[in-house]
């Protein structure tokens, strides 16, 4: 009996940290600070005509080498609107149908600086290559062409556009 109540109290924690991450207005401001570069990079390369908006957060490293944020947007059915801005739009959360998933990620770079820079979720080479300038996931020597790649789950950014 116990070990049931425990498994429900522990989903419920799980449900109520996926559902915060969902609204946009939930989010702590370190967060909305690096999903508005990502929302801006996003609307510059992708939509088209239409914003590009806010869906979630899938992952966040925070590490004394430093941070990176997964942000996952999608083409709404809101159209572009320079006074509007770039960043969130409270009325623009319906995703348009046929359109792209787009992964962000912000971080700090390995060599200096900020990285935002986005990828269509079926881009997997291109958003690989995004990670591995990120400080949290860099690794000396890992460019070399004969670095060999080990299962670890933190490498892997094919899994992180999985929800």
């Amino acid at each position: 009996m116990m070990k049931t109540g425990l498994k429900l109290l522990l989903l419920s924690a799980v449900t109520l940290v996926s559902a915060q991450w969902r609204n946009y207005q939930d989010l702590p401001d370190s967060y909305k600070t690096h999903i508005d570069k990502a929302l801006k990079e996003a609307n510059k390369n992708f939509g088209g005509s239409d914003h590009v908006a806010y869906e979630n957060v899938l992952s966040t490293k925070f590490t004394e080498k430093g941070y990176y944020l997964n942000v996952r947007l999608m083409v709404s059915t809101c159209t572009k609107d320079e006074k509007k801005g770039y960043g969130y739009r409270e009325e623009c959360v319906t995703k348009k149908s046929q359109k792209p998933v787009i992964l962000c990620a912000v971080c700090n770079k390995h060599d200096g600086g900020e990285l935002t820079e986005c990828a269509k979720l079926k881009e997997l080479k291109k958003r690989r290559e995004i990670q591995n300038k990120c400080s949290v996931f860099y690794f000396p020597g890992s460019e070399h062409p004969l670095f060999l790649k080990t299962g670890d789950n933190e490498r892997d950014f094919e899994c992180l556009g999985c929800v």
